[in-house]
C-alpha cells in the first residue's frame, strides 16, 4: 500500500476569521506610552496563516509623525498569531493595518490616538562665566548684553541641545541653535524659553524670572555722589553691597554670585573688572566697594573714585 504526504496550505486571510486589536487606543506621544497590536490571521476555513519574514503593520491615510513600531513577534507564528509594540512622539490617530509581502491582510485595521505630550521643566544646570548654576532659579539679575548656555542635562536622556529647535516668547531675550540664551534689551520679570525636539517627544520648556535689572557707567570712574545721582537720574537705585556679591562662591542672589567677573560682559555690557560703589556706608566718610572682578568688599573714601552699577526691581 502508497502512501502520500498532504501538506495543506492556508488560503488568503479572511475577514470573519482574523482579528487585529490593540490593548490601548490612546497614547501619550512621549516615546513613554506603549500599545501591543495581536494580529490573528486565519484562512476562511480557520487554518492558521503560518509566515516567517515578510509582515508588517504599517499606518494608512494621514500619517502620525514620529511613530515607531517594533520588529513582528512571530513567535507564535503557528497559530497564525503577530505581535508588535507601538510607541510615538507625535499627535493624531493613526490607523494601522497588516500588510504581508506588501498586501493589506484581510481588510483589516485599528486605530490609535496620540495625545500632545505634557510640556517638561528644564531642571538641568546653565554655564554661566565658568559655573554651572540650577536652570530652574537662575538667573534673578538681568542686565543687556548677558549671556549664557543651556546644559544638555536640561533635556531628554541622550539627547542635546541639537536634537531641539528653541524659540523664545519675549523679543528681549533671543537663544540661538545651541542653547545659548543673550538678554538683548531691557527684560521684564518673566520670559519663557521653549525647547521642540525635532524628532518628537515632549518640549522642555525654561521660565526665566529676574527680580533686578542693572545698567552700569561703563568705563567711567566717579566719586560716591555722582554715582548717586547717577544711578537715581536714571530711574535705578545704587545697590547695598550684598546685592553686588553676597557670598563667597557663586550662586543665586547676587550680581557677582550669578555672572562672576563682570568684565567677562565688557564688550557686550559695559561693565568692567574693578571696583564698585555700594550704598552701604562703612562710616560717616567712606563707602563699601566690591570688586566685580572677584566679589571680594573694600572701603573707599566717598571722594575717592569707582566705577558705578545700578539697578531696579522687575
Amino acid at each position: 500500500m502508497q502512501t502520500v504526504d498532504i501538506t495543506l496550505v492556508a488560503g488568503p486571510a479572511d475577514a470573519s476569521q482574523s482579528v487585529l486589536k490593540n490593548n490601548r487606543s490612546s497614547l501619550k506621544g512621549d516615546f513613554t506610552d506603549s500599545a501591543e497590536l495581536h494580529l490573528v490571521l486565519h484562512d476562511i476555513s480557520g487554518n492558521p496563516i503560518k509566515v516567517s519574514e515578510g509582515m508588517e503593520f504599517v499606518q494608512s491615510g494621514t500619517n502620525v509623525p514620529y511613530m515607531k513600531i517594533s520588529a513582528i513577534d512571530y513567535s507564535l507564528n503557528i497559530n497564525g498569531d503577530y505581535k508588535a509594540t507601538v510607541t510615538g512622539g507625535g499627535e493624531g490617530i493613526a490607523t494601522l493595518i497588516p500588510v504581508l509581502n506588501g498586501v493589506h491582510q484581510a481588510g483589516l485595521s485599528t486605530t490609535i490616538q496620540f495625545t500632545r505630550a505634557e510640556d517638561k521643566i528644564m531642571s538641568g544646570t546653565v554655564s554661566v562665566n565658568g559655573t554651572d548654576l540650577p536652570t530652574t532659579t537662575f538667573p534673578s539679575q538681568g542686565f543687556t548684553g548677558a549671556y549664557y548656555q543651556l546644559n544638555n542635562d536640561n533635556f531628554a536622556p541622550g539627547k542635546t541641545a541639537a536634537d531641539y529647535e528653541f524659540s523664545s516668547s519675549a523679543s528681549w531675550v533671543d537663544v540661538d541653535a545651541t542653547g545659548k540664551v543673550t538678554f538683548k534689551n531691557v527684560g521684564s520679570n518673566w520670559e519663557r524659553i521653549t525647547a521642540t525636539p525635532k524628532s518628537g517627544g515632549p518640549s522642555y520648556v525654561y521660565e526665566i524670572r529676574v527680580k533686578s535689572w542693572w545698567v552700569n557707567s561703563g568705563d567711567a570712574f566717579m566719586i560716591y555722589s555722582l554715582a548717586e545721582n547717577f544711578c537715581s537720574s536714571n530711574g535705578y537705585t545704587l545697590p547695598r553691597a550684598d546685592h553686588l556679591n553676597h557670598s563667597r562662591s557663586r550662586g543665586i542672589g547676587s550680581l557677582y554670585s550669578e555672572w562672576g567677573d563682570m568684565g567677562h560682559y565688557t564688550t557686550d555690557a559695559g561693565f568692567q573688572s574693578n571696583m564698585y560703589w555700594s550704598s552701604s556706608p562703612a562710616n560717616s566718610s567712606e563707602q563699601y566697594v566690591v570688586s566685580l572682578a572677584t566679589g571680594d568688599q573694600s572701603v573707599f573714601e566717598k571722594l575717592g573714585f569707582a566705577y558705578a552699577t545700578c539697578y531696579k526691581n522687575l
